[in-house]
């Protein structure tokens, strides 16, 4: 017997595939060349960042749909009840029969994932020149990345049951909390733990960027003790840096390929703008953001399980199919949302960076060369960028700049 799909269930299935439609419409027809880009890029320029964007456009697409057919299916179906009371009759224990259950789902989406995440982020990063790994060294990296994924998940799913089983009433509140916590934690442990297993990071020692580091804190009126390189370009030639962490882990790190490339003006308006993040509290704001949206979401989540009204035939491991479906839904149905405040964050950065260095030309120059020799797209179709872009638009950024 199947679980029936209510309203609630069907809306937000039927929304994800709206913005999946329309995304996947606007990276096939994205319309012409806005001409206000070819004054600082050329036509084919804009032309062969729009190709290289295409693939990748179409391949985030394409797994979401996938994934998400995938769980409906497990959801929904007479099917899905039956594989999860097979996974219980073999396995017998309670325990014993959640974690297989866990493990082949896990195992399951990952291998659906696998063929879009290896041809995106190897082969097509290859075709243009960018990735300057062996696959070998891919492999190392994607399994590494695994292994971390498949801890943490298995501890999420352990957390989750245990929860549902001895505070049925309150369940998501407890998880929202834990959750927050999580959040919090992470940034204080993803710099030394996790970042460290993927790259090797020494601080900057280049007396000029040192100098420039200490004269753009005091412009700030920020403290910040050293930036961190990166040695990206065992992996890409594309260049950007990043800010992170909380307390003593707080870190600006620059990747290796922007130092060796770039000059030190643009390097300058970089450590600016990722300073105007600290600056502007970016990081607490995210925080704080993040712990609201994980007790709504924890919230939603309690309302969508309680809706899902099952026969006799449903059975209790489909809970977590249930779980991974609604998170994926609800990750793309609010893409928009947190992608808005994103771009607003990358708004202010960029202001600050203007104000700290007093160089415009050389902020715009560094967008125009970023922008250049990473093939961004000077021209994206306008739903991409509502939907799915996490800093303005090239041009946006420079015609912001001009203004200043």
């Amino acid at each position: 017997m199947e679980r029936r799909m209510n309203y609630l269930w069907l809306g937000l299935i039927v929304l994800a595939g709206a913005f999946c439609a329309l995304y996947l419409k606007s990276a096939l027809y994205p319309g012409p060349i806005n001409p206000s880009a070819l004054r600082y890029f050329s036509t084919e320029q804009a032309h062969s960042a729009r190709a290289y964007s295409f693939v990748p456009r179409v391949l985030s697409i394409g797994s979401f749909m996938l994934q998400a057919s995938v769980l409906i299916w497990l959801v929904f179906s007479r099917k899905g009840a039956t594989i999860a009371r097979r996974v219980e009759e073999r396995c017998g224990h309670y325990w014993r029969s959640i974690l297989m259950y866990f493990f082949l789902l896990w195992l399951f989406l990952r291998l659906l994932r696998l063929p879009f995440t290896l041809f995106g982020n190897y082969y097509w990063q290859q075709a243009w020149g960018f990735s300057t790994q062996t696959l070998a060294a891919w492999w190392l990296d994607y399994t590494k990345s695994a292994a971390l994924d498949l801890f943490l998940a298995t501890f999420g799913v352990l957390l989750i049951f245990t929860i549902l089983k001895n505070w049925p009433k309150i369940w998501w509140v407890i998880g929202a909390t834990l959750f927050a916590v999580w959040l919090v934690l992470q940034n204080f442990l993803w710099p030394v733990i996790v970042s460290p297993m993927f790259n090797h990071f020494e601080p900057a020692k280049d007396p000029a960027v040192i100098s420039m580091v200490k004269d753009l804190a005091n412009k700030a009126g920020i403290q910040v003790d050293e930036v961190l390189v990166m040695d990206a370009s065992r992996r890409t030639t594309m260049a950007n840096a990043y800010f992170m962490g909380l307390g003593t882990t707080k870190q600006i790190v620059i990747y290796d390929n922007l130092l060796e490339n770039y000059p030190l003006d643009e390097v300058e308006a970089v450590l600016a703008h990722e300073m105007g993040h600290w600056q502007k509290g970016h990081i607490i704001q995210g925080l704080s953001l993040g712990v609201v949206g994980a007790f709504l979401s924890w919230g939603l989540l309690a309302l969508y399980l309680s809706k899902l009204r099952p026969t006799a035939g449903h059975h209790r491991l489909q809970l977590w199919a249930s779980v991974q479906l609604f998170l994926l839904l609800i990750m793309m149905v609010t893409n928009p949302i947190q992608n808005y405040i994103s771009r607003e964050m990358e708004k202010q950065a960029d202001q600050v960076s203007l104000e700290l260095t007093g160089d415009p030309a050389a902020v715009v120059r560094l967008q125009i060369n970023l922008a250049a020799k990473n093939l961004s797209d000077v021209s994206p179709p306008g739903f991409i960028v509502w939907f799915g872009y996490t800093h303005p638009p090239v041009l946006s950024r420079i015609e912001a700049m001009g203004d200043y």
